[in-house]
Formats: structure tokens, C-alpha cells, sequence
């Protein structure tokens, strides 16, 4: 006998069963997927070359404007570059490359990152520290040389004479700039200043570089005029450059007051 209800109650079991085994096999796959996504792991070498690599850069400088002090700067010596190398080969291909193209290619900037090049002078940020070169024409046609490699504990100067494209005298401070500390000493001193003259023996001076033929030598972050008057006659000098002498001489001694950083 024909039962209506039970066959209806017969298709709907089978419908329910479909409708559970379809829910479970779609979920099965959603869950599959999910595993794959989070599972996913990228083979090293190719994350090798999706790291950012140091940007290539293009230096420009005009050659024939600056031949000068190139050409200098091919002369120096390695003892020039006291805490970092720039060896003789390494500056021999930097100045091809300016002088063939016009530019050099900077291949890590944060290394040895160029601030200024000027026909007179040079300026580079070397890691921590940074390193220049300033020459001075002198009435002979020859120049004054003077590099200056600073570092956290005090600035490392180097002097030369260069004549002819060749260095053929290497001098020191006292001659160029007549033994500056001497200068600052008060002559009457009313007190005790042992202390005061032991630290101008330290590496605490700063050189100022950017005055055409003039160097400031500035000790002004640490000796006040305040503190050090009946010590010191000033805390900077300023030297001007004499072509004929080949040598500084003292525009003035003054109070420079001090710089609040």
C-alpha cells in the first residue's frame, strides 16, 4: 500500500543527508584553503631578491671646474684617510669615471656620502664621522693642503704643500697657524689656570672650513667667557690665509659665544 507521508518523510531524510554531506565537503575545502594560506612559506633565495638593495646613485661634478682639487686628491697619501681607507686605486677609478662622464656612481651613500665639492674644498660623511680637504693657492702657483679627518674623540689634521702636481712638503700646525694654544693664554693671568691650559692640549677644537681662505678654530662649546676670562685671551681664532708666506696669520682673537644645541 501507497503511505504518502512516509515516502515524503523518506525524500526528505535523503534531502537532508545531501544537503549535510554537500555543508561538509564545503567546508572541508574552505578549511583545505585556509590551511594552504597560512602554511605558505617563501623559499629564502627568491626573498634574497626582494630585499631593498642600496639605490645606485649619480654624482655629477664638473671636471675641468674642479681639476684642482682632484687631481690633489689623487696625491694623497693613505695616512690622509686615518680612520677609514680610501685607497690610492679606489681614487683612481673615481676620478676616471669624473672625468670621462662627468659623474661618479655612489653605490652606498650611507658609507661615504658626499656634502659638498667645491673647486677649493671637499666634504664627505664617512659612516660616523666625516673627513675634508681644503686647498689654498699660493702666489707660486702651488698649494696649501689641509685634510681634516674627524672622528667622536677630535679632529685628525694633515698639511702638505703641493707644487707641480707633486707633495713635496709635509708640514705641521704650528707652522701654518703659529701654535694657536699658546695665542689664547692670557698674558697676566690672576689665578690658578693649570687646569684651564692642560685641557687646551685636548682634541676639543672644531675647524671652520668655509670662510674663503680664512679657518676659524673654535673651542667655544667649551671654554666660556664667563668661566675662562682670566685664563684665556678668547676661545676662537680666526686665521686669514697669505698667499706670499704660505702660511695663516691671526685676524683676531675673540669670545665666540657658545652654541646651544
Amino acid at each position: 500500500m501507497f503511505h504518502p507521508i512516509s515516502n515524503c518523510n523518506s525524500k526528505m531524510k535523503r534531502i537532508t543527508i545531501l544537503m549535510l554531506s554537500l555543508l561538509i565537503l564545503s567546508c572541508g575545502e574552505q578549511t583545505s584553503d585556509k590551511a594552504q594560506v597560512t602554511t605558505e612559506t617563501v623559499d629564502p633565495s627568491e626573498a634574497e631578491h626582494t630585499e631593498q638593495q642600496p639605490a645606485l646613485q649619480k654624482v655629477t661634478i664638473d671636471f675641468e671646474q674642479h681639476k684642482d682639487i682632484l687631481d690633489i686628491i689623487l696625491l694623497l697619501p693613505d695616512t690622509s684617510f686615518s680612520t677609514w681607507e680610501w685607497k690610492s686605486h679606489d681614487r683612481i677609478s673615481w676620478y676616471n669615471e669624473i672625468k670621462e662622464h662627468g659623474y661618479y656612481t655612489d653605490d652606498d651613500p650611507n658609507y661615504f656620502n658626499q656634502e659638498y665639492f667645491e673647486p677649493t674644498r671637499a666634504g664627505y660623511t664617512i659612516v660616523d664621522g666625516s673627513w675634508s680637504i681644503h686647498i689654498y693657492r699660493t702666489a707660486e702657483n702651488s698649494f696649501i693642503v689641509i685634510t681634516d679627518d674627524v672622528v667622536g674623540d677630535g679632529n685628525t689634521l694633515n698639511f702638505y704643500e703641493v707644487v707641480s702636481n707633486k707633495i713635496i712638503e709635509h708640514t705641521d700646525s704650528k707652522k701654518l697657524f703659529s701654535g694657536f694654544r699658546e695665542l689664547l693664554k692670557h698674558g697676566n693671568t690672576t689665578g690658578n689656570c693649570d687646569e684651564t691650559y692642560e685641557l687646551l692640549n685636548d682634541p676639543m677644537f672644531e675647524y671652520d672650513f668655509s670662510k674663503e681662505n680664512k679657518i676659524d678654530i673654535d673651542g667655544s662649546w667649551y671654554f666660556s667667557e664667563e668661566e675662562h676670562i682670566n685664563c684665556l685671551t678668547g676661545n676662537t681664532i680666526t686665521y686669514a690665509f697669505n698667499p706670499q708666506e704660505k702660511k695663516f696669520h691671526v685676524e683676531r682673537i675673540y669670545w665666540k659665544p657658545k652654541q646651544n644645541n
